[in-house]
């Protein structure tokens, strides 16, 4: 008897594809069940029988494997939810009642019983599909009958008939630094010529199609030259060839790429990225920007870099407590310890056209300083705030303000400066000292004696008095002088200045008067006269050139 209820089947894929060594194959048979009757169909159950094993004919060899599942549109009041599992006693998928009453498809209804994932066996050809029903009604109302209905469906399974899986063997990543060569791997059926071709468009001829009805399929392999040293694609071209042409129909591309990328004329990027939520290096029409994982500018680390220039907030040491510097406005900031206090600037040589500080030091702790406070400039010794030493080897000041002044050595001669004016001394103690100079201009001298230099002239030593004169034998020496005006003189005699001229004496007597520098009296000779140019009714007389010739008598 015929089935009551009317069976299609479908695959997905469309023709089930057998498996392949290494190259296991799957698909799913949906059996659409409907009631093309005006009335219901009552029905204890269906079974769906495909056949197991490895042969053509075979579906599958595990059947364990395939999941069962119904489905349906439809709903009957107060009817059990139908279920479809496989029956390991019967061999077969059973779509039925758990309770083993009977169900209903109501009239121009359908439901689907899906077999997925059902792993297909080796070989291709035509797999019958069974389908045993246990019916009743319909148009005729027929009771349910205790022979089974059958119906046999049939599907495809086929082997490939183009090539398949094109990849690179090992993994699409190649380390040519280390050696690692490339070998591109496919299956598919030994039928058909294979080429690769290569990013430049040449192709080569890998493998040629084995003649004979039998058609097989075989894995196949190949490797270029050399290893890519950047990311290539490689096209495998599956065809025929005839004496007069060659026919190519199926085409499969893949790509590797090297560990290391090498380009010859460049690449072009808006930006290159480490990984996701990585730096980040950018690049605008102003040139290149170095970003964090954060988005915000990055670090760049180098050995060394050469610029024409570099525009930065601030430049900092490695390490987080390393000094750094900012660059205001006014110029250039130096900090230390990673915080906003001024720091130290060390460098051998320092040319600017100017220094705004509080203080300059020597690199020592115990060196001296030099602070600036209004005044002035103020040096200081040891670190500390005494006063200390400046050194130069000229001083052009408009006035120094001190209490001595020293020669660069202990025991050179030292000025001091008191209220009353200016001591000088010698050594290092408070022993005068002697003021070498070219010329004086003074409004008085207090000193005991005057003398001419290197300690071979004649001396003026002030007594309480009068003045001494004395040559450099200690003797008494000569005054010498174009015009002298005294109240008094005290001499033992008195010579006219050229030599052989007449002199005076002076003896208890009274005045002798001599002659050419000799004993023997002289003449007195007396003229009264007054010329016109006088100065206080005194004559004017000529100045004398000095002489050195004193009289050899008389003491």
């Amino acid at each position: 008897m015929p089935s009551l209820l009317n069976y299609a089947i479908l695959t997905d894929p469309t023709s089930l594809q057998a498996s392949q060594p290494g190259a296991p194959s799957t698909g799913t048979v949906y059996v659409i069940v409907s009631n093309t009757h005006q009335s219901e169909v009552r029905w204890d159950f269906i079974d769906v029988e495909i056949p197991v094993g490895s042969g053509p004919d075979d579906l599958t060899g595990n059947p364990t494997a395939i999941s069962a599942t119904i489905e349906k549109d439809y709903t009957v009041n107060r009817e059990p939810e139908p279920i479809f599992d496989w029956d390991s006693v019967l061999g077969r998928f059973r779509a039925h009642d758990s309770s083993g009453g009977r169900l209903t498809l109501p009239p121009e209804e359908s439901l689907v019983l899906s077999l997925e994932n059902i792993p297909v066996s080796d070989l291709a050809g035509l797999v019958r599909v069974k389908i045993y029903e246990r019916s009743g009604g319909g148009d005729s109302n027929l009771p349910v009958r205790r022979a089974n209905s059958l119906t046999t469906l049939g599907l495809v399974k086929q082997t490939p008939k183009i090539p398949r899986n094109f990849r690179p063997e090992k993994n699409s990543l190649v380390d040519v630094d280390a050696g690692q060569n490339l070998v591109l791997a496919w299956e598919g059926p030994d039928n058909l010529d294979y080429w690769i071709r290569d990013p430049q468009g040449n192709e080569v001829l890998v493998q040629s199609a084995v003649q004979g009805p039998r058609v097989t399929q075989q894995p196949y392999s190949w490797s270029p030259p050399s290893a890519p040293r950047r990311g290539t694609t490689y096209t495998l071209i599956a065809g025929t060839t005839t004496a007069t042409q060659q026919y190519q129909g199926y085409f499969l591309t893949t790509t590797v790429h090297a560990l290391v990328p090498e380009f010859d004329s460049g690449t072009r990027t808006p930006w290159v990225e480490q990984a996701p939520g990585k730096s980040r290096a950018t690049f605008s029409a102003a040139g290149m920007e170095i970003h964090n994982g954060a988005g915000a500018l990055g670090t760049v680390t180098a050995d060394r870099v050469d610029v024409d220039r570099v525009n930065t907030r601030a430049v900092h040491g490695r390490t987080a407590g390393d000094g750094w510097i900012d660059f205001p406005r006014s110029g250039l900031n130096v900090h230390q310890g990673g915080s906003t206090q001024l720091g130290t600037l060390s460098a051998d040589r320092a040319e600017v056209d100017r220094v705004n500080t509080k203080s300059v030091h020597g690199r020592n702790s115990t060196d001296g300083w030099i602070d600036f406070p209004q005044s002035g400039v103020d040096v200081h010794k040891d670190g500390q705030p005494g006063r200390g030493t400046i050194w130069a080897d000229r001083a052009d000041v408009n006035g120094v303000k001190t209490a001595w002044v020293q020669g660069p050595s202990d025991s050179d001669g030292w000025i001091e400066f008191p209220p009353s004016g200016l001591n000088v001394f010698h050594g290092q103690g408070k022993a005068w000292g002697t003021v070498w100079a070219d010329r004086a201009d003074l409004n008085s001298v207090t000193t005991h004696w005057a003398e001419g230099p290197d300690g071979k002239k004649s001396r003026i030593a002030f007594t309480e008095t009068g003045v001494k004169i004395t040559d450099p034998e200690k003797k008494r020496g000569t005054v010498v002088a174009g015009e002298t005006n005294v109240r008094s003189v005290v001499t033992p005699w008195v010579s006219g200045p050229q030599e052989g001229a007449g002199w005076i004496s002076f003896p208890n007597e009274g005045v002798d008067v001599h002659r050419d520098g000799e004993v023997s009296f002289g003449r007195i000779r007396y003229a009264s006269y007054k010329e016109s140019q006088t100065v206080n009714e005194r004559p004017v007389h000529r100045r004398l050139p000095p002489y050195e010739w004193p009289p050899r008598s008389g003491n």
